[in-house]
Order: structure tokens, then C-alpha cells, then sequence
């Protein structure tokens, strides 16, 4: 194509392997591209795609600390307010764009469900699907762990009996639990055996089974324990 054809706009196509393609389509790829590697010139680009202004406490705990565990296992204890939904978000999106947490599953109290899910998609443009005994049902049969890849449940659904044999064949590239506290187990002396027993919950089991089949765990909660 000669500079006169590009300023006269009198441009024909040649054969197959050099017609020109679509100025929108060819946009698109380009700037797929871009988002695609723009967190390795960026390192915060999920702040700049988001929602949401990052505080230095919520940058320094997701770049600094978080990001850099190559096979994350974190607690992010905070007082109220302190923006935790805000920080897991980030790290979601941030994973996200780098292509390494497609599945993502987060428990949490079941009236914080939607919140979450309105969150997520509001601030950090996730859609989540919320899991629970109506959407199994509507299911008829399908797993929803493995035909949603993000997921929010209630802790208490993902504990119970019939549903958690179901959950555990699921891998997940991503687990958040919040109000994490609510996981915990007691341990015992056992004066037979002389030593500490841990009685495990039903939620420390879901937690800890949980943990073996995901690359990346994040505990959130704001009471101490």
C-alpha cells in the first residue's frame, strides 16, 4: 500500500493472505493485548481497572505481601472496616489478569452472600454466581462447582453432609473464606495419650480439605482469635 493510496483512501484488497482486516476487530486485539501484559508495566492494574481508590494499608497487603506468594496461604486479620472485601477483590483481579485464577470460590456467611457477589461485580466488574439448596436443585443433577468457575456459597451449605463430597472433587485455583474465626477447632489434652487432640469442626474440615485442593487460600476476619 503506497502513502497515496493510504491519503486518496483508495485501498483494495489483494489475495487471502493480505487482505486487510476490520479497523475494530484489529483495536480489540490490540488492546486485549495490552490489558494482557499491561500488570508487568502496571504494577497496580487492578487498581486502575477497579472501582475502588486503594488505600496504602490495602496496597502494601495485596502487592507486598500477598501477590508475591507463589502458592498463597494467608491470614488477613483486620479491624471492621478496614476495607477486607476490597483487598480480596484486588487480589482476584489481579490473579485474574494473570491468568491463574480461573476458578475462584468464595465461602462466607450466608447473609454476606449477595453482598459479596454485588461487590465484586459493582467495584471489580467479577460476576459471580451464588451457590445454594436452590440452584443444586435447579441443576437437576449437575455439579455447580464445576459448571460455574467463580462461585460464592454460605459456609454452612458448603459443610453440609450432602454437599460437600461434591465440592471436594472441584479444584480451585482461588479459596477466600471470610469470618474465617467461624472455621476454627478446639483442641483437647488427652491425659490417656498425653498429648493435644484437635476435635475438628465441620468447618475446620471443609476449610482444611479446601486447602489441599486449591494453589491459593485467603482467611479473612476482623475477630480476634
Amino acid at each position: 500500500i503506497s502513502v497515496a493510496e493510504l491519503a486518496d483512501g483508495v485501498i483494495q484488497p489483494g489475495d487471502e493472505a493480505g487482505q486487510l482486516v476490520d479497523g475494530g476487530e484489529l483495536f480489540d486485539l490490540v488492546e486485549s493485548r495490552r490489558i494482557e501484559l499491561a500488570y508487568a508495566h502496571d504494577p497496580n492494574f487492578a487498581v486502575s481497572l477497579s472501582g475502588v481508590r486503594g488505600l496504602p494499608h490495602q496496597i502494601v497487603a495485596v502487592y507486598k505481601h500477598m501477590l508475591p506468594q507463589p502458592r498463597l496461604r494467608f491470614v488477613l486479620a483486620d479491624d471492621p472496616g478496614a476495607g477486607k472485601t476490597i483487598m480480596a477483590g484486588l487480589l482476584l483481579k489481579e490473579l485474574r489478569l494473570r491468568m491463574v485464577a480461573d476458578r475462584v470460590l468464595i465461602l462466607c456467611p450466608a447473609p454476606l452472600t449477595v453482598q459479596w457477589q454485588d461487590e465484586l461485580h459493582d467495584k471489580f466488574d467479577e460476576t459471580f454466581e451464588v451457590v445454594d439448596s436452590h440452584q443444586v436443585k435447579w441443576q437437576l443433577g449437575q455439579s455447580p462447582w464445576f459448571k460455574n468457575d467463580r462461585c460464592i456459597a454460605s459456609i454452612d451449605f458448603a459443610k453440609r453432609d450432602e454437599v460437600l463430597p461434591d465440592l471436594l472433587r472441584a479444584d480451585w485455583d482461588l479459596v477466600v473464606i471470610d469470618e474465617a474465626h467461624k472455621c476454627s477447632a478446639a483442641s483437647r489434652w488427652d491425659a490417656v495419650e498425653q498429648r493435644n487432640r484437635l476435635d475438628r469442626t465441620k468447618r475446620y474440615t471443609l476449610a482444611e480439605e479446601l486447602s489441599r485442593r486449591s494453589e491459593r487460600l485467603l482467611l479473612m476476619t476482623a475477630t480476634p482469635h
